[in-house]
């Protein structure tokens, strides 16, 4: 099965993110945790008054959750402007015995044990290497969802799911 597709800025973003998620890095039970915390400070300038202490924890928490909004919202803007070949069309061509990846100045032909398994959410497939490193395949590239039940059983018959 031949694939085609070139990433757009907001999409592989969107997939990195959602990837992030998937894996339960970041659950959205933390998100919760995250914006609780950020009253905290208020709570605590109000109960005991602006003392050092209170002053310094809440530099510590909005300084904690300043870099995660920086590291889920701007990393991966700033991953896909870091890597030229991210901006270019990939081909990528899943075989039973290899797979043929194209993508701007690299060629390669992989075989499937590269690989360790896959997952996928609504919009996107995510072939696994190792604990952070895949490969992100766009499901908007599949022109019916026969050939997208196509490559997940292609996927299945070579990779687990976790």
């Amino acid at each position: 099965m031949l694939l085609e597709f070139t990433y757009t800025r907001n999409e592989y973003a969107d997939g990195w993110r959602k990837f992030i998620f998937l894996t339960k890095v970041i659950r959205k039970f933390d998100l919760v945790i995250m914006a609780f915390s950020l009253l905290i400070p208020f709570y605590l300038f109000y109960q005991y008054g602006f003392t050092r202490v209170y002053i310094i924890l809440t530099i510590v928490i909005y300084f904690f959750n300043i870099t995660f909004i920086a590291v889920f919202f701007i990393r991966p803007y700033l991953f896909y402007q870091e890597y030229e070949q991210l901006h270019h069309p990939y081909k990528l061509l899943f075989e039973d015995d290899k797979i043929t990846f194209d993508a701007h100045a690299i060629h390669s032909i992989l075989s499937w044990d590269i690989y360790k398994h896959y997952m996928e959410n609504k919009d996107y497939f995510y072939i696994i290497q190792k604990k952070r490193t895949y490969t992100l395949i766009p499901k908007r590239i599949f022109a019916s969802e026969n050939e997208i039940s196509a490559f997940r059983q292609l996927l299945t018959h070579h990779l687990t799911t976790p």
